[in-house]
């Protein structure tokens, strides 16, 4: 339910009637809790439109954004963090992307308590987490538009359907052109409460650069490999001890890692082939383990090779954080089991071809 709470009670209602959640009594309970949250929520919308829409429409956003991409679990979050530092940018937050529609408006009356709250570890892997920090625009795609894979992880019976969003490629152009006009505004919106360059991450995006470039011609793209294996036993914990938690009904989780298998193979099939369309000198790519080796020197390669200025500025801040995080420790994933692993090595030799790393038996 959590990465419901946004949500507003038209667009609630609409879900509901959807997923059947008014003909199923054992989920009446929830569902009127998040109708009244909905009703809460398009309470404050209304009024963040009546006091902030004319400044939203006429925002314009000069500097196209810096995206992060990149499979979940391979870094897309670490790095989005480190970049974050740099003054020069901005970024939703974790309270921007949860309350899409009233951010501007609830974001100041609730300044006292949030600052209060205590920042909190992520289960899959450890990060500290508070809700100032850098967040996935596509939670917010999530309620803005009901067009997002992430709504798979409400109704997982209903996962497949929400499948499309992934590319945007098997969709109407009336529904694509409502995705990329209801995007644009949260990132009008950003824009408007804090006007610096945009610094977004969603692994999403990777399977929807070409969409991505109809909106910003001169987008610079950072994309971060990992070893796929790596990659697949901490997607695994990412289900198991958050996604499982999240949805309306139990998941499968031998259903969910053939999804995570399938779904991986899209999204760099389409990859490979959007990302010719990035300029020259806008794309960047560097692998986790070298960004692990040496973050400062991975860091300053992206700069470099996207000319990004302010690196001297920034790398005194980016120092500061990494000493403070000396004592940090990743969780230690369970070997994949052989089913799943030959699975692996079938749908995603392309990957392991391209990024040269080593298939096991």
């Amino acid at each position: 339910m959590e990465i419901l709470l946004g949500i507003t009670s038209g667009k609630w209602l609409k879900l509901s009637l959807k997923n059947g959640f008014l003909f199923k009594p054992a989920l009446w309970p929830v569902s009127l809790k998040l109708l009244l949250i909905g009703l809460r929520n398009s309470i404050y919308a209304n009024k963040e439109i009546k006091e902030y829409e004319p400044q939203i429409q006429a925002t314009k956003i000069t500097k196209a954004p810096i995206f992060i991409l990149g499979h979940w679990r391979t870094g897309t979050s670490l790095l989005h963090k480190l970049l974050s530092m740099d003054p020069q940018f901005t970024y939703p937050t974790v309270f921007d992307v949860y309350n899409p529609e009233t951010f501007l408006t609830t974001g100041k009356m609730l300044e006292q308590r949030l600052e209060r709250m205590k920042a909190e570890k992520r289960p899959m892997d450890n990060m500290v987490v508070s809700y100032k920090d850098p967040a996935e625009d596509e939670f917010a795609i999530n309620t803005l538009t009901l067009r997002s894979p992430l709504m798979g992880w409400s109704f997982p019976t209903k996962e497949a359907y929400f499948e499309k969003y992934l590319t945007l490629h098997d969709i109407s152009e009336a529904e694509r052109q409502d995705w990329k006009e209801k995007f644009l505004y949260f990132l009008k919106k950003l824009t408007f409460k804090n006007n610096r360059p945009l610094l977004l991450k969603s692994p999403h995006h990777t399977a929807r650069i070409k969409t991505l470039l109809e909106i910003f011609p001169d987008a610079k793209f950072i994309h971060i490999r990992r070893n796929p294996y790596h990659t697949f036993r901490s997607t695994y914990s990412l289900y198991k001890n958050t996604v499982a938690n999240l949805g309306f009904g139990k998941r499968d989780i031998n259903a969910d890692m053939e999804a995570v298998i399938n779904r991986f193979k899209i999204m760099y099939e389409v990859f490979f082939k959007e990302k010719d369309q990035i300029k020259e000198g806008h794309f960047f790519e560097l692998s986790f383990e070298e960004l692990e080796q040496n973050f400062s020197a991975g860091i300053e390669k992206i700069y470099n090779g996207l000319q990004i200025s302010g690196f001297e500025t920034y790398a005194p801040i980016l120092k500061q954080y990494l000493d403070e995080q000396k004592d940090y420790k990743k969780n230690v994933h369970q070997p994949i089991p052989n089913e799943w692993k030959q699975k692996i090595n079938d749908k995603w030799k392309f990957c392991f071809d391209k990024w040269n790393y080593s298939i096991e038996p």
